[in-house]
């Protein structure tokens, strides 16, 4: 075959990837470009960009920190806005002592129990047979009285439901036979008596016993009660005090002691940072009083810091911050 007639076979033939390489890698302007690393390097790249913005999806942005950091880099920046306040911390990060388990009005666990334990014995509630409560931590059964002493067939069928329902929970559960005790008139007895023990101290204006619901509560102002600026009690709150220990330690259920303050920020303190810090010693040193002088059981006291978050008068008077500054024992006598 001749040499033209070679070159114009060559020419018809298709042209491969290896062909097309081997040309690339013949042309200097291609020779003399990006080496082959950059390519597996771009991909390394792009993998760990997927990946922070897959961690990046599973994160909870916290909105303080969030101003915080956008606000200095604003400052820096030169920008004239000034940078964002720092609000104060939400009500779940009150300082807490005491059971864990005890943060909410009713424990987590006695709440569940308590529902399993109702959905139990729904027909049994319907027909007012049974009643279905909490005292003290446990699941409260209360069924009727028995008839000259003896069991009928009715009460042992309702027991077999018990037991069966008792099985599905975890909360200790105690049956009671006879007519349940008048709550509300208990309750009124309590706050009664709480308020003649304290009549001296709420006529001059130093306390308060009021009713919430199912709970007990003594307000106490703090003026007098504590140092300024500190949780160390004064002699003059300590017989109040012993007073309401007294009387809080004969009831049942919780004691939950809170701290309050007025909105005044706390600033250049050594000791306590803010009115969280502030409110919280106070309320342990109010619980550590009781506990260990009037004779209110360690294991029935929570303590809560709730700053200025609760107020009960404006705070834009001296007479509203005031009563701002206060305690507040919640008793709740039944448990729960």
């Amino acid at each position: 075959m001749k040499p033209a007639e070679k070159e114009e076979e060559a020419a018809r033939m298709p042209v491969t990837l290896f062909d097309s390489i081997t040309a690339q890698d013949e042309d200097p302007a291609v020779r003399h470009g990006s080496p082959l690393w950059v390519v597996t390097f771009a991909d390394m790249i792009t993998l760990l960009l997927a990946f922070f913005l897959l961690v990046l999806s599973f994160s909870d942005l916290n909105p303080e920190h969030f101003r915080n950091v956008s606000g200095s880099l604003q400052k820096s920046l030169g920008r004239a806005e000034k940078p964002p306040p720092v609000e104060p911390p939400p009500a779940e990060t009150q300082l807490v002592a005491g059971p864990t388990e005890e943060k909410l009005p009713i424990p987590e666990q006695l709440a569940k129990d308590l529902g399993k334990l109702q959905k139990a014995l729904s027909t049994d509630l319907v027909g007012k047979k049974v009643q279905v409560t909490t005292e003290n931590g446990r699941l409260l059964i209360q069924m009727p009285a028995r008839t000259n002493g003896l069991l009928p067939q009715e009460m042992i069928d309702l027991y077999a439901r018990i037991a069966e329902a008792q099985a599905q929970v975890e909360t200790p559960v105690e049956v009671r036979e006879g007519e349940p005790v008048d709550r509300s008139a208990e309750l009124a007895r309590q706050i009664r008596q709480l308020r003649e023990v304290l009549s001296k101290e709420i006529e001059q204006g130093e306390a308060q016993v009021e009713r919430d619901g199912e709970r007990i509560v003594v307000r106490m102002a703090v003026q007098g009660s504590f140092y300024p600026a500190s949780a160390d009690l004064s002699p003059e709150a300590t017989p109040m005090l012993k007073k309401v220990g007294q009387a809080i330690a004969k009831t049942g259920g919780r004691i939950t002691i809170e701290g309050h303050t007025d909105a005044v920020p706390l600033s250049g303190h050594a000791r306590y940072r803010s009115n969280w810090d502030l409110s919280g010693a106070r309320a342990s040193s109010v619980a550590d009083y009781l506990t260990a002088y009037a004779g209110v059981d360690r294991e029935r006291v929570v303590v809560r810091g709730m700053a200025d978050t609760r107020p009960v008068a404006p705070n834009d008077t001296r007479e509203g911050r005031a009563k701002n500054r206060r305690i507040e024992v919640l008793v709740d006598a039944y448990g729960g």
